[in-house]
């Protein structure tokens, strides 16, 4: 069945594991690898290394994202913000979560990033016109030297003018997203 990532709000009341950082939320996606290691502490510090440029195919598909920003659609002199898990704010780590945070208007060719210095800046409401982005990485033990990687994204909009732009990007770039998700998921798989 296709998931197109829309949640409700009585999806969202019946929810299990609500990210504390990111209580409500209109859009979730999440994509898991099963990892074969004896040695599950090296799973997120791989996530942290993990360079979307190593990847032929994130690259590609980054650099159409941003074509639009590369070809003329943004201020004279405005420089190009190449996009990245640098991009976004560090919100938590502990041995078996990484939560990053970003706040904008992802649907703009810049994407309109706000300046997110840490989780307080993050946790601060979010303004109409804007959105906010938690993507969480977590590790859990399935039995003995076997562990499920998941990369879940959730994004809450303040109004419904925000939701319905964040809705027509979501349709957009969902396959897409995934598609860098689940290339991820495989990239530090492959370096256990």
């Amino acid at each position: 069945m296709l998931n197109p990532g829309f949640v409700s709000r009585k999806a969202l009341a019946e929810w299990h594991d609500v990210p504390a950082l990111l209580p409500q939320f209109q859009f979730h996606e999440k994509h898991c690898a099963v990892i074969k290691t004896n040695s599950p502490d090296k799973i997120l510090p791989l996530v942290i290394e993990f360079d979307i440029k190593q990847d032929a195919v994130i690259r590609l598909m980054m650099f159409v994202r941003q074509l639009p920003q590369n070809i003329g659609f943004r201020k004279k002199g405005q420089v190009v913000n190449r996009f990245g898990l640098h991009s976004f704010t560090l919100l938590e780590k502990s041995a078996s979560e990484l939560c990053y945070g970003l706040r904008g208007q992802f649907w703009r060719a810049d994407f309109g990033l706000e300046n997110v210095t840490d989780a307080n800046a993050y946790l601060a409401a979010v303004s109409p016109g804007s959105a906010k982005l938690l993507l969480r990485y977590r590790v859990a033990e399935l039995k003995e030297a076997q562990y499920e990687l998941c990369t879940e994204t959730f994004i809450y909009c303040p109004d419904k003018i925000t939701q319905m732009k964040m809705a027509a990007y979501w349709l957009a770039i969902r396959a897409g997203s995934g598609w860098i998700r689940k290339r991820t998921l495989k990239a530090v798989q492959s370096k256990i």
